[in-house]
């Protein structure tokens, strides 16, 4: 079977909806100063995703081309005007090609909670995790395109 694009205008239907779990190994933290008037937050997540623990086996051999760029996927957290969107309804998005494998989350740091959860995570003993679900928007030879429908980003860490 074949990995094939979505291409309605609406979000996607649950069952067109594929499961990452990447595995998250650092964070680093930047400011990116454009201009004298705009200075732009950076938070980026170092991660690793395996093609042979993605569950569905259609994506798991889609990616496999991509072991290596998905060594080093990079998960950027950030405001909403910085990467452009897929889709209206999507909340990130997943870019993997021959050179680097690259997921932008959209508006998490303009959150309500985006920063407290940043600032959790830098905390002694923190363990974090992510699950996302993902569509393909691109399907190409040497390059995929997902939109991100939705993300479960959890931070934890022992009381007392």
């Amino acid at each position: 079977m074949q990995l094939e694009p979505y291409t309605g205008k609406d979000a996607p239907p649950q069952s067109r909806v594929l499961a990452l779990r990447p595995r998250l190994l650092t964070w680093s933290a930047r400011v990116w100063r454009e201009s004298p008037a705009r200075a732009i937050p950076l938070f980026k997540l170092e991660a690793r995703l395996a093609p042979r623990d993605v569950e569905d086996r259609t994506l798991s051999q889609a990616l496999r081309p991509f072991t290596g760029q998905l060594q080093k996927l990079a998960i950027y957290l950030l405001h909403p005007e910085e990467t452009q969107r897929l889709a209206p309804w999507a909340v990130g998005r997943f870019d993997v090609d021959g050179k680097a494998a690259c997921m932008f989350f959209h508006d998490f740091i303009g959150a309500s909670n985006g920063m407290l959860m940043l600032n959790l995570m830098q905390t002694a003993g923190a363990a974090t995790d992510i699950v996302m679900s993902v569509v393909p928007m691109k399907v190409e030879a040497e390059k995929l395109q997902f939109a991100i429908t939705d993300y479960d980003f959890g931070i934890h860490n022992r009381i007392g």
